[in-house]
């Protein structure tokens, strides 16, 4: 076993790399000048997010690494005045949609 940030992992396991994730209805903890953009963010990932990535007994709509991507170029699309309030929008939204699958605070380590 290699020990990585204090976890126990087999040999061959040197980390684990999110290859996507499914949205759901979620809490997002944002200050109010971000939060006006919360809408069109989640809308946009709505419009990104394809459905049944993995088929349709697991169903629901994805997020991959090339919509994640594509999302984070939101903020391009507003007024310079406005980029930093939607670019916050989006990473909140982000860790948000992802906050149940944070293994790390399971784990008590560090990020892999």
């Amino acid at each position: 076993m290699n020990e990585i940030e204090g976890l126990d992992l087999p040999r061959n396991c040197a980390h684990v790399t999110l290859c996507a994730f499914a949205l759901t209805d979620c809490i997002v903890n944002i200050e109010s000048q971000s939060a006006k953009y919360l809408r069109a963010v989640h809308r946009t990932a709505l419009e990104l997010a394809v459905p049944n990535l993995f088929g349709a007994e697991i169903g629901g709509f994805w997020l991959a690494s090339a919509q994640i991507e594509q999302l984070r170029k939101l903020p391009d699309c507003y007024p310079a005045n406005e980029i930093n309030l939607v670019r916050r929008a989006v990473e909140v939204y982000l860790l948000a949609q992802t906050e149940e699958l944070n293994w790390t605070e399971a784990h008590n380590s560090k990020p892999l």
